[in-house]
């Protein structure tokens, strides 16, 4: 295995994934693997986990106490008081006047066309209406208060380019909502799928990290105006930044070789990849879905739960094939009798499988609860697949 490129990927599912992941992190650094990962893609949760890994240098012991004061306070205080008390209240008052009732307008303006069926309305205006899009950008929100406090309280100020740990590329995953594409801000640079790369800005860890985690049920998209470089050409795009589980709940898509590179920009492919998915397995059935937003968030998982399954038979298949050398999918919501070696302490599925994906504080027992699953189910997946490691 030391001869390996390794990548390791952390899915979303917000302090639940984070919790889960600083297990996962726990057995990979006991078996002297951590050290040897060369590319680190994340979403969501996932990212803020990543981001704690990657722009330090101490020990694995700080790490993780570090990873707790921030699991034990949440975020939810922090992106309030940014919101309410701070220099970016002004900003979102002022966006939610200047550009917040235009595109309120807009869209009512659409409802009602839709609802009449365009009666006594020529087509060319129906066109017109169907095209109009909010005039200004929404410059200020609960995620810029979410990016604020990253920035000021957790990241302190870094840069995404710079990266603490020696040898490694971190690469966090978000989504553009305009071209429904891959949008990532990596330590090499930051590129839409559809647009090229970003020319002349230097992100924060914060915004990346808070464009990752922005799940878009809870949070406003981020919308920029940005200058990118596409084939010697300079163009600015406005561009619509939302959850990287939109696009890839898994984190694995940078990770995967043969990609072409004109499309996904510099090389991160490798060739043996840890994937740890914080996804809470099998749904139980017992709640029905009623409401609007019941439905809504039920059809939002169904789709993230099919895309999971696609990336993991597509793992499978890469490792049949020869194009991987192999993979290892540590899985919250694994079942526990399907863990060959599980050890006789397992911290059951059931006990933490349906624990919130929001960034609430989170009490020392969860903390602990999970932490402590993701670290067994790590150890009982190498030794059952990789014992090598």
């Amino acid at each position: 295995m030391s001869e390996f490129r390794i990548g390791l990927a952390l899915s979303g599912g917000g302090a639940r994934a984070m919790a889960f992941h600083l297990g996962c992190l726990r057995a990979l650094h006991d078996r002297g693997v951590l050290g040897r990962v060369s590319v680190l893609s994340s979403v969501s949760g996932g990212s803020v986990l990543a981001a704690l890994w990657a722009y330090w240098d101490d020990d694995f012991e700080t790490f993780e106490q570090r990873v707790r004061q921030v699991l034990g306070k949440g975020f939810v205080r922090g992106i309030r008081r940014s919101v309410l008390w701070s220099a970016e209240t002004p900003r979102i008052l002022s966006t939610m006047l200047f550009a917040g009732i235009p595109a309120l307008s807009i869209r009512t303006l659409q409802i009602v066309y839709g609802v009449l069926g365009g009666v006594g309305l020529q087509p060319p205006f129906g066109e017109r209406v169907a095209r109009l899009t909010p005039p200004f950008r929404r410059r200020a929100s609960r995620t810029t208060a979410f990016v604020r406090h990253l920035e000021q309280n957790v990241f302190l100020g870094r840069s995404v380019a710079d990266v603490a740990r020696p040898d490694l590329t971190v690469v966090f995953n978000a989504t553009e909502l305009r071209t429904l594409s891959a949008f990532r801000y990596a330590s090499f640079g930051t590129r839409s799928w559809r647009y090229g790369d970003v020319a002349e800005r230097d992100f924060s860890v914060g915004e990346a990290v808070a464009a990752s985690a922005a799940f878009p049920l809870l949070l406003p998209s981020l919308d920029e105006e940005l200058v990118f470089l596409k084939d010697g050409e300079r163009r600015a795009h406005r561009v619509v930044i939302t959850d990287g589980g939109v696009y890839d709940n898994l984190g694995i898509q940078p990770l995967l070789p043969g990609r072409d590179r004109r499309v996904s920009g510099p090389s991160t492919s490798v060739d043996f990849i840890i994937c740890c998915n914080a996804g809470e397995g099998l749904a139980s059935g017992d709640s029905i879905p009623y409401t609007f937003l019941s439905r809504l968030r039920a059809s939002f998982l169904a789709v993230h739960r099919r895309q999971e399954n696609l990336s993991q038979n597509l793992l499978h298949r890469m490792a049949a094939s020869g194009e991987l050398s192999g993979f290892l999918l540590p899985y919250l919501g694994q079942q526990d009798s399907r863990l060959k070696f599980a050890p006789a302490d397992l911290v059951p599925r059931e006990d933490v499988a349906d624990y919130p994906v929001d960034f609430s504080a989170m009490p020392e027992a969860y903390i602990d609860a999970l932490s402590r699953r993701g670290e067994q189910v790590t150890h009982a997946v190498i030794e059952e697949h990789r014992p090598e490691l």
